[in-house]
């Protein structure tokens, strides 16, 4: 009986001390263009920084009429502004970062990172 006692309690207790572990997708925006929500897995943002510049990486969901079309892997850095590439892109091709990026400024916040628009692109 304390045994199983014990173990109820157990289990109890990690219940309700457990993380919260879920993964939550964020609706960012719709593109027109392509008639496609898109969400920020926002599990996956990863971020990155040296002495010299800093980055993130996210992972988004390209959904139409609720269901998934595809996922789309994007890496963010500041060198000399801010510049993207993505998974749909040459990786040796690099294109600045034109506001109003909703993904970008939805990570950004999300990691606490200050940003602003000076000459038409985020500095």
């Amino acid at each position: 009986m304390k045994k199983l006692l014990s173990i109820t309690m157990l289990a109890v207790s990690m219940l309700i001390f457990a993380p919260n572990c879920e993964a939550t997708d964020v609706w960012v925006e719709h593109w027109n263009d392509e008639n496609v929500d898109i969400f920020v897995m926002d599990d996956t943002i990863v971020s990155d920084s040296d002495a010299y510049s800093r980055g993130f990486t996210v992972s988004t969901k390209m959904v139409k009429n609720g269901k998934l079309q595809s996922v789309i892997n994007w890496s963010f850095g500041n060198g000399k502004g801010w510049r993207y590439s993505s998974s749909r892109m040459d990786p040796r091709i690099t294109s600045r970062v034109i506001p109003r990026n909703n993904i970008f400024e939805f990570c950004m916040n999300r990691l606490g990172w200050s940003y602003s628009i000076n000459n038409g692109y985020y500095d």
